[in-house]
């Protein structure tokens, strides 16, 4: 038997040897790219695991910046529409918990009137990087529309109003709606992929809908493989359910 002692392959001159390169250097060098990709998986969760009401799109000028759209239907705020803002820490998932902030005058106990900060720490007192995600936050910040919370309230006097008058409390709620609904109307000029809603335009609906319900764009949208012959109990030229006679 010979005892032959394993070839060390020489690291090429004034090339550093991977050996000697430590844990701390290799974060410092290659973060950013671990952070787009940790961003990304992120982003990624947030279309498998979809909040209804919820509408995300990450800014142009920072994958760290995301634009959100949160809708309410039932409840106190039903109807209300709330744009807000997602800050992402430079060092995600090991930064805590992202920023979520409404736009101001969002009226609840849980969000700062004047800065519409929401209180995270409600739900998240510790940021877990391998159990909380984005689509967590979400979900927290769409769930506290439904069940109001008025324990260490951040907006004290809505707490106080929502536990001794009801009424008045959702009068408050409906001019906070109004104005906050104003607000999607005007997007951040200085971002392309701010969320805007646009004000109802009844030609261009009319027009929409006249061009879905066209002929040639109901035999593309079908298919090749489409099954194209049935039973209808849709009388032609309505759109009634149950409106055409048994023959």
């Amino acid at each position: 038997e010979w005892n032959v002692a394993p070839k060390t392959k020489m690291a090429e001159p004034g090339r550093r040897s991977p050996l000697t390169i430590n844990r701390e250097e290799i974060a410092s060098t290659y973060s950013s790219f671990f952070l787009e990709s940790t961003v990304m998986a992120e982003y990624s969760q947030i279309l498998q695991h979809r909040v209804p009401g919820v509408y995300v799109l990450p800014s142009e000028s920072s994958p760290l910046i995301w634009y959100g759209l949160l809708c309410i239907h039932g409840g106190v705020y039903q109807g209300a529409i709330f744009k807000f803002t997602l800050l992402i820490p430079a060092n995600y998932p090991d930064g805590g918990c992202p920023e979520f902030d409404f736009q101001a005058g969002v009226y609840h106990p849980l969000v700062d009137y004047g800065t519409g900060e929401l209180d995270t720490k409600k739900e998240f007192q510790r940021w877990r990087r391998d159990i909380n995600h984005i689509h967590h936050l979400l979900s927290y910040a769409r769930k506290i529309f439904y069940s109001i919370d008025t324990m260490n309230a951040v907006n004290e006097d809505a707490a106080k109003l929502y536990k001794t008058d009801i009424e008045k409390y959702k009068e408050k709620v409906e001019e906070s709606i109004e104005a906050c609904r104003q607000a999607t109307l005007n997007p951040d000029p200085s971002d392309p992929h701010s969320v805007k809603i646009g004000e109802w335009t009844m030609d261009v609906m009319k027009s929409a809908r006249t061009h879905i319900f066209e002929p040639e764009f109901m035999q593309d949208s079908m298919g090749k493989n489409a099954q194209t012959c049935g039973l209808s109990w849709v009388k032609p030229g309505t759109y009634q359910p149950f409106s055409r006679e048994d023959s």
